[in-house]
């Protein structure tokens, strides 16, 4: 097939490893219930987030993201529930997805717990087709897309999720049913995603969170590293790295005890780095307190914790 959606899309697949559905983001260990649906069984909480990424500032076109979520532990269904609503736009190309999920939780001990997720969504995806570029105007194959196009596919994500001693572990895969190589743009190839968090109180006033955190597609993968560090829980800085991709930093403030507003920038140190100026990204998250269990609940490693 020798169609080009635009340039981008081709740097976006090589560099950033992810179809636009499974959203980059430099605050990802603040939102690995996006990737992971077993998150919410490990919180007796409400968490509500929403986040906005402009990317490759400066670069006709650029990926931007628009994601809400929102997850919570339900003692009474013995885990937790979850909603992601992303919304992605690259090039000529727009994604759109909305998945719920449910977690199932077991306590392992007073100070950890295990939890299973399944999740199902509606993945859209719409394509200008009038407006996309050939490299053979005369010889198009079959499979070129000449209009503007509007599809709908449900695909399923699964991951599993340990959390106690100050620590995080979890791995999930998403779009399940959909192999790499019969992957179209309406059509999302399966997903990997690993991640680990640890919570290191240093003092009383300071608090050091490292987390790593690995997604694949079959024999590609791509690695990020986020290192924050709190002062008296209200001020967060932090440091990223993302392999072969960028560098960066982030800023947060507890505005209240439940409120966190935080923003982020991330420079690509490769071959795009002479055409844009970065990448910008926000986000707020805010904590409703649960019902607690009758037993002390182990210490998480969450951020709004």
């Amino acid at each position: 097939m020798k169609k080009l959606f635009t340039a981008i899309t081709v740097l976006f697949f090589a560099l950033q490893l992810s179809a636009q559905n499974e959203p980059v983001v430099a605050h990802f260990a603040y939102h690995t219930n996006v990737f992971n649906p077993a998150v919410s069984g490990n919180t007796r909480d409400i968490y509500v987030s929403a986040l906005y990424r402009q990317q490759w500032v400066g670069f006709k076109e650029a990926p931007s993201t628009l994601l809400i979520n929102a997850y919570a532990g339900i003692a009474k269904i013995k885990g937790g529930v979850g909603l992601v609503i992303t919304n992605d736009m690259l090039g000529k190309q727009r994604f759109t997805t909305a998945k719920v999920s449910y977690a199932y939780s077991q306590r392992l001990n007073d100070r950890s717990r295990i939890s299973i997720g399944l999740g199902i969504g509606l993945f859209n995806s719409y394509v200008k087709g009038t407006e996309l570029i050939y490299q053979d105007q005369q010889n198009q194959d079959q499979s070129a897309i000449l209009a503007n196009t509007n599809k709908f596919k449900a695909f399923l994500s699964a991951g599993i999720e340990f959390s106690g001693y100050n620590t995080t572990v979890g791995f999930s895969v998403s779009n399940l049913d959909q192999g790499l190589k019969s992957a179209t743009p309406f059509k999302v190839p399966r997903h990997y995603f690993a991640y680990a968090k640890y919570s290191w109180d240093i003092n009383p006033k300071f608090n050091l969170t490292p987390a790593v955190f690995v997604r694949s597609i079959d024999f590609i993968a791509q690695a990020e590293v986020n290192l924050a560090l709190t002062w008296n829980k209200r001020i967060v800085v932090g440091v990223l790295y993302r392999s072969n991709d960028a560098v960066g930093g982030m800023l947060g403030v507890h505005i209240t005890k439940h409120l966190l507003a935080s923003y982020a920038y991330d420079f690509n140190c490769g071959k795009l780095s002479s055409y844009q100026t970065g990448s910008h990204e926000v986000q707020l998250i805010y904590r409703f307190d649960g019902k607690k269990e009758k037993r002390t609940f182990y210490k998480s490693p969450r951020y709004l914790n």
